[in-house]
């Protein structure tokens, strides 16, 4: 037994560097592109648009004009996906003549970019679409669709483009990074969790260009405007959803400053939301566009 235990010991007392040394390799990991840029030709009556960013980095799109007076919706994807990995919503969205403007967040897709900064550094691109439709379609009113990255994203750019934005429709969104950092490891490693988190989450400041402990996108729902232009909000959740769970889109939307609603799907994991009920979230999302009538 004496000697069963002393090598248990050697093990773990080896096992302690690797697992410290994997910290800075798994943040650095999590925090860049995860796959190279690649082509993403638009589909049937969609055209190809390439936007530039405040910060100089090009931004590949794909534009639906629709029909003279309908909304158009700027349509952001989820983590590690695309305009292409969206690309079911949209046409969802583009239904009955609806505008859509479907962008590739950086360092996904096609457009630039290496660093993966969860929503924050990406705010950059959803102010470029919101000027991008400005420009092309003044008359249009604007609104805003985000699940995932893509909602974090739209709610790190609220306050930037308050007045110009004229509502919200935001899906599974995070409350913040620490939380769903500790989601993940909760899922995948269990009671090792606390233990893994402790060694890779202070090397989140050496990956990232900005403190993780800043990225929180309940607080940036504090800015969306209530007075000056009240902006609605749609808040979309899974109640199975353990990346971003139902509470934290509870919380999200007590911070809201405005009108808001949340709509519950039951038994929905995350980014599933549309598959676990089609037709129920197929008519939320068109009676969302429909109720955003009128110019801009």
């Amino acid at each position: 037994m004496r000697r069963f235990i002393r090598r248990a010991l050697l093990i773990l007392a080896a096992c302690v560097p690797v697992w410290g040394a994997s910290g800075p390799l798994v943040a650095r990991g999590l925090t860049r592109r995860a796959a190279p840029p690649s082509p993403e030709p638009p589909p049937a009556g969609w055209e190809a648009v390439s936007l530039t960013a405040e910060d100089g980095l090009r931004l590949g799109g794909w534009l639906h004009r629709g029909d003279a007076g309908r909304a158009c919706v700027l349509a952001l994807h989820g983590n590690g996906s695309s305009r292409t990995g969206l690309r079911d919503v949209l046409d969802v969205l583009a239904e009955d003549g609806t505008c859509v403007l479907a962008l590739s967040l950086r360092a996904h897709g096609d457009s630039d970019g290496d660093v993966n900064e969860f929503g924050w550094s990406a705010a950059n691109d959803v102010r470029a679409g919101v000027k991008f439709l400005e420009r092309e379609l003044p008359e249009r009113r604007r609104l805003v669709f985000g699940t995932s990255l893509g909602a974090a994203a739209a709610l790190y750019a609220a306050k930037d483009v308050a007045g110009r934005v004229d509502g919200y429709l935001l899906e599974s969104p995070y409350r913040d990074l620490e939380t769903a950092v500790r989601n993940r490891l909760d899922m995948r490693l269990g009671p090792l969790a606390p233990a893994a988190f402790a060694v890779l989450w202070p090397w989140g400041s050496v990956a990232l260009p900005i403190d993780p402990a800043r990225l929180r996108p309940v607080d940036a729902a504090r800015d969306l405007p209530s007075s000056t232009h009240v902006t609605p909000v749609l808040l979309l959740a899974g109640d199975a959803d353990a990346h971003a769970t139902l509470a934290e889109a509870q919380d999200i939307a007590k911070a809201v400053p405005g009108p808001v609603r949340l709509e519950r799907f039951p038994g929905a994991d995350h980014g599933h939301l549309q598959r676990s009920d089609p037709a129920r979230y197929r008519a939320v999302l068109r009676t969302w566009i429909g109720e955003q009538r009128g110019g801009p």
